[in-house]
């Protein structure tokens, strides 16, 4: 053994280290930084080298930046170097024993994402092979001089990958240029942007293209004193292309979210540069306002905590990034895009100015509230800016502004397609979208406290109102919520865009095509601000403009270009009142699913069924209604039929204190075939405890069969 590793004949100890001796320790030396920097810290610069808007999002100095650098490119390395040192003056297969060790887990690491890439392989297979190559290559490294000096050869990389990442680094936190100058119609009012999330704008309209008033009566007060334009498109299905569109004017140009110098000519730095705005922004997915942010009040991290910080996110993409796919779902959880990652016990929720950043899903409602609380009727006009991820999953908003379970990110109701991309069938996707249309409510609801607060603080009158959404959402069987696909890009593409001018007061409809990267230059236009750069929208009162031939999408990698008469021609009306009806019925939301009829009925009125009870079991349900604003409302039940008669799904029918108040039945997939679920109004529940009733309704005779709840 001790022949396979030593580079010579002898390799007794040395305690006075030859010239020769020297010389291998320091071509050793500099192989430990080669190995490292090309197993460790390239693949590390290559990730953030794709998230840099990560790291601006997160408040991560460029002091931290270049310290985490130095650890990865020196300190690791320099940490190994100091280890072959003492061991080079003990015995000399000590010291190669550990070169060996070295070099072995440098080269598994090396070759398990190429291993990874054979993805017809078993992970098992992957993981083997990386090490028989590693293995390989290190019997390769002691026998072969030319081995070891491809290893020196590559030594400039050592220098050029820390080199190349901090100028990278660097060139994509320069923020510079002045984006707009004043005109001599320059007009320093309020603006006020508030974008939505998941918000299809066609779900607001009736099959005559207005605006379904007793379902959304705040969307429909903000129309008549605004300007809507009900063909607006969005120009991406991904909130990290789509907000910074809105913002910049620009078409989107990247998959990854966007630093501040990836559009320096943004609706923030262009108020900036104008002068006289204050800023009070909630960003929580962008970062486009990161320059104002030091006003938010974060925690004051030093570069060893903001280290330590990001080295946990490090980690974890690292490992995804050498584990081979099979073993992935046991590592842990790693966000996919990076964003949206904030503590909201670091804002400061007294502040009124800033850019504040809660994490993007928590407690949306309490974000909105601070919002409402920074509108103050500032002597000073003041950018008001908020995105929120609604009507955005996770579904669990009632139109009362109270949860039927709890707003977080990992909620477990995000199922049956809600949270993949495919709602197993047609009831499904019929029950996403009515929660859907619920959490919709309260965003409408949420638009009258925003007008309420405008008005009181005397901002309304005399503010840029603009509203709005980042994209729509698409809710079809067997078809993605997201992405684009033959059929469903006019619900995906379709936004709300609502403009009301200062001192506007009565509403008109436009049908002229915009699209989301006409607000900057809307809101440019309207106080009276040149553009220093070129965007790719223009105003949407500029009636000099012809009228787009074609809408512009970004999807992925790839630009599309789409018919502008699908949006109008949208079926997504039509569908909403052939599956929940007229919205001045507050029982069609509910009279979904098989025996519509049923719905409204005492159970006393209708024909008892003499068969065998049905078992089920509940995976959710609860009867104790409060009416404390913070707790719960038990209106969603999930369950599983345990006892079938035949292989068609089960119907099942809720009663609510003695009324059928919801009927389902189990889903139409394999891995769902059981499973059921249903909403009940909120209305329907009294104080107190409930009488809740199953019955599973007889497909031959339409009558009741009672359930026997199972306790699991």
């Amino acid at each position: 053994m001790s022949r396979w590793f030593s580079r010579r004949p002898n390799a007794e100890a040395a305690p006075v280290p030859s010239p020769d001796n020297r010389r291998q320790l320091s071509t050793d030396v500099l192989h430990l930084f080669v190995l490292t920097s090309f197993a460790i810290a390239q693949p590390v610069y290559d990730r953030l080298s794709h998230k840099f808007g990560f790291l601006m999002d997160q408040s991560i100095t460029p002091a931290t930046v270049r310290f985490l650098v130095f650890l990865l490119s020196c300190g690791l390395p320099a940490a190994l170097a100091c280890v072959a040192i003492v061991t080079v003056r003990g015995k000399r297969q000590l010291h190669d024993v550990f070169h060996s060790i070295v070099l072995f887990v440098c080269l598994v690491l090396l070759a398990l994402p190429v291993c990874s890439r054979i993805n017809f392989l078993p992970g098992s297979v992957m993981l083997g092979g990386a090490l028989t190559a590693a293995g390989l290559g290190v019997w390769c490294y002691f026998q072969f001089a030319w081995a070891r000096a491809l290893v020196t050869w590559s030594s400039p990389g050592v220098l050029i990958f820390p080199g190349l990442f901090l100028v990278q680094f660097s060139a994509t936190t320069a923020v510079t240029g002045m984006p707009a100058t004043r005109s001599e119609r320059w007009e320093p009012v309020p603006v006020v942007l508030l974008v939505f999330d998941e918000f299809c704008g066609s779900t607001l309209m009736t099959p005559e293209r207005e605006i379904d008033a007793d379902r959304f009566p705040n969307f429909a007060a903000l129309a008549r004193q605004s300007t809507w334009f009900r063909n607006a498109s969005s120009v991406s299905p991904l909130t990290v292309q789509a907000v910074p569109a809105i913002l910049s004017g620009r078409y989107p140009t990247a998959n990854d979210t966007p630093s501040p110098a990836d559009f320096p000519h943004n609706l923030f730095t262009v108020l900036a540069s104008a002068g006289g705005h204050e800023v009070a922004a909630f960003e929580p997915v962008s970062n486009l306002g990161f320059l104002g942010r030091a006003a938010q009040g974060h925690r004051p991290f030093g570069v060893w905590q903001q280290t330590q910080y990001l080295m946990g996110f490090l980690g974890r993409a690292y490992l995804f990034h050498i584990t081979p796919p099979d073993y992935r779902e046991n590592l842990p959880t790693i966000p996919p895009i990076w964003f949206g990652m904030h503590d909201s016990r670091d804002v400061d929720r007294t502040q009124r100015r800033g850019v504040f950043s809660y994490a993007w899903n928590d407690q949306r409602d309490d974000q909105f509230q601070h919002l409402l609380d920074c509108v103050d009727g500032s002597p000073r006009p003041v950018f008001y800016f908020g995105h929120f991820l609604l009507p955005h999953v996770p579904w669990c908003y009632l139109p009362s502004g109270r949860c039927y379970s709890e707003d977080a990110q990992n909620s477990e109701l995000l199922c049956l397609g809600s949270d993949g991309e495919k709602p197993i069938d047609e009831l499904a996707a019929t029950q996403n979208q009515q929660r859907y249309l619920l959490q919709l409510m309260y965003a409408d609801h949420l638009i009258g406290k925003l007008m309420t607060r405008l008005a009181e603080t005397g901002v309304l009158d005399h503010c840029l109102l603009i509203v709005t959404a980042d994209h729509g959402i698409s809710f079809r069987a067997q078809q993605p919520r997201r992405s684009q696909v033959p059929g469903n890009q006019d619900e995906i593409l379709s936004i709300p865009l609502f403009i009301k001018r200062p001192h506007q007061t009565s509403g008109t409809i436009s049908d002229r095509v915009v699209e989301s990267v006409d607000i900057l230059p809307t809101v440019a236009d309207v106080l009276g601000l040149t553009l220093q750069s070129p965007t790719d929208g223009w105003s949407v009162f500029d009636q000099s403009r012809p009228a787009r031939s074609q809408l512009t999408v970004r999807d992925n990698e790839k630009i599309l270009h789409v018919d502008p008469a699908i949006i109008p021609e949208s079926h997504v009306p039509a569908v909403l009142r052939q599956r929940f009806g007229s919205g001045a019925d507050r029982e069609a939301l509910f009279r979904i699913g098989p025996y519509p009829e049923l719905i409204g009925r005492t159970v006393q009125s209708l024909k008892q069924s003499s068969g065998a009870p049905v078992e089920i079991s509940l995976l959710r349900a609860a009867d104790e209604f409060d009416d404390a604003p913070e707790s719960t409302v038990p209106c969603y039940f999930e369950g599983l039929v345990l006892s079938r008669r035949s292989t068609e799904p089960v119907n099942v029918a809720i009663a609510i204190n003695g009324t059928i108040r919801a009927v389902t039945r189990t889903y139409r997939a394999s891995d769902f075939q059981n499973r059921w679920g249903a909403m009940v109004p909120e209305w329907s529940l009294q104080l107190g405890r409930n009488d809740i009733q199953f019955f599973a309704v007889d497909d031959t005779d339409g009558g009741l069969t009672p359930c026997v709840v199972v306790k699991p």
